[in-house]
């Protein structure tokens, strides 16, 4: 895995990261995500961090099945429609 094939911002955060102990490394890049874990550091994209906003109570099931139905609409973000489909699927089925 090359960090030089990652973007500028990638590159900066994970060397942020590896300069603090347990950090965790926020994106949606599957690249940088397979590298930061290659370098022992934890990662989460948007997807994993409302999930995980839920679990922890911050978010209702509610909130989070309308967070990611409006998804597609209200960001930037590039998901495969199967995925959310997915995960709003097991979301539903799954999660207190």
């Amino acid at each position: 895995m090359n960090a030089a094939a990652l973007d500028p911002g990638e590159r900066q955060a994970l060397c942020v990261a590896r300069q603090i102990p347990d950090a965790v490394l926020l994106t949606d890049d599957e690249a940088a995500k397979k590298l930061a874990k290659v370098l022992g550091h934890r990662a989460h994209g948007t997807l994993g961090l409302l999930l995980l906003a839920q679990m922890q109570g911050l978010r209702s099931k509610r909130q989070l099945l309308n967070l990611l139905r409006s998804l597609p609409d209200r960001s930037s973000l590039h998901i495969k429609r199967s995925l959310l489909d997915e995960i709003i699927t097991q979301a539903q089925e799954r999660l207190p």
